[in-house]
C-alpha cells in the first residue's frame, strides 16, 4: 500500500508558498478517522501512518487522535512545525486565532518519530519557503524535543533558494542528539501553491543530488541522511485531508518525473465516511498494479 498521510489539522502556523497540500475546510471526527485507519489496517495490512498538516498541532484533540492511532497498533510519524510545543501558537494560514499549548512529552509517548522542518540556516533562507518560521524557533523546538529524549527526523525541502545552504544546516543539526534522521526532499511543483509558485523553487535532479552529497559529507554523528527525489516519490502517497477527503496527486504512469507531473490536479477517491471507500481503494491499487506490470 502507498504511504498514508493524514492531514489532521486544517490550519498552519506558517505559510509555505511551495506547499503541495490541499487544505480541508473542516476537521473529521476522531472516531471516524480511527474507524478508517482500522479499516486500512485490516484490509490492506497498513502498519504505519504519517500524521501531517495543515499542522496537526492546530487540531484541538490531536493527542487523543494520536493515542487512538497508537492503540490500533500503528507506527506513527508526526510531521509538524512544532510551534505549539513551545506554548500557545498563532495560526497564520487557513484560519485565525491560536492553538493551545500541546505537551511534547505526551505526543512523544505515542509517536515513533516526530518530523520537524528546517529549510535554512538563517531566517533569510528559511523564510523563502516557510514564511513566519524562524531558525531560532525551529532550534528551540529541537532543543525541547532533545530534552525529553524524543526521536526526531529533520525535514528539509531542497529548492533553488537553499541548495547552497545545506552544509550550514548540517552544522546546526549537529547540536541535537534527538535528530536521528535528516530527510532531504526535492521540491515537487504540485498542489495549488507549489505549482503556482514553481518557478521560484524548481531544482534540477543534478543540483538536488549535489545537495544530498553535501549533506552526507557534513552530517555529524549518527545522523542518517535520506534523499527523497521527485521521481522516487511518484505514486507513493495516499492523502487524506482534514475533512476526510481521500486523494492522490495526478501523475503519469512513468516511473521517472515527467513534465506533465508538474500540475495542480488531484485524483479524488472519496471520503473516509463513504461506505465503499475501502473497495474504491482496492480498485485503485488493482488498476495501478495492472498499469505497471
Amino acid at each position: 500500500m502507498r504511504s498514508v498521510i493524514l492531514s489532521a489539522g486544517k490550519s498552519c502556523f506558517v505559510a509555505c508558498p511551495g506547499c503541495y497540500n490541499y487544505f480541508g475546510r473542516t476537521v473529521s471526527d476522531t472516531s471516524q478517522v480511527l474507524d478508517f485507519a482500522a479499516g486500512l489496517r485490516d484490509r490492506f495490512a497498513l502498519e504505519k501512518i504519517t500524521v501531517g498538516g495543515g499542522d496537526p498541532l492546530t487540531r484541538p484533540d490531536i493527542v487523543p487522535l494520536l493515542r487512538g492511532l497508537h492503540g490500533l497498533g500503528l507506527g506513527i510519524r508526526l510531521d509538524t512545525v512544532g510551534t505549539a510545543f513551545l506554548g500557545t501558537a498563532r495560526i497564520r494560514f487557513m484560519g485565525t486565532g491560536v492553538a493551545e499549548h500541546v505537551p511534547a512529552a505526551e505526543v512523544a509517548a505515542v509517536t515513533d518519530l516526530i518530523g520537524i522542518p528546517l529549510d535554512g540556516s538563517t531566517d533569510a533562507v528559511q523564510q523563502q519557503f516557510r514564511r513566519h518560521s524562524t531558525v531560532a524557533g525551529q532550534l528551540a523546538v529541537l532543543a525541547l524535543l532533545d530534552g525529553i529524549g524524543a526521536d526526531v527526523c529533520v525535514n528539509t525541502v531542497v529548492h533553488a533558494g537553499n541548495s547552497q545552504d545545506i552544509a550550514a544546516v548540517a552544522e546546526l543539526l549537529g547540536a541535537y542528539a534527538c535528530a536521528r534522521e535528516w530527510q532531504l526532499f526535492q521540491f515537487m511543483p504540485i498542489g495549488p501553491l507549489g505549482h503556482r509558485n514553481r518557478e521560484r523553487y524548481l531544482i534540477s535532479d543534478t543540483a538536488f543530488e549535489a545537495a544530498v552529497v553535501v549533506a552526507r559529507q557534513n552530517a555529524r554523528g549518527q545522523l542518517r541522511v535520506a534523499a527523497k527525489s521527485a521521481s522516487g516519490r511518484k505514486h507513493r502517497y495516499l492523502l487524506i485531508d482534514s475533512a476526510g477527503l481521500v486523494w492522490t496527486p495526478e501523475q503519469s504512469q512513468a516511473t521517472s518525473w515527467q513534465s506533465e507531473d508538474a500540475n495542480d490536479r488531484r485524483n479524488l477517491i472519496g471520503n473516509i465516511g463513504d461506505g465503499d471507500i475501502l473497495d474504491r481503494l482496492a480498485d485503485l491499487y488493482n488498476s495501478t498494479t495492472e498499469a505497471t506490470t
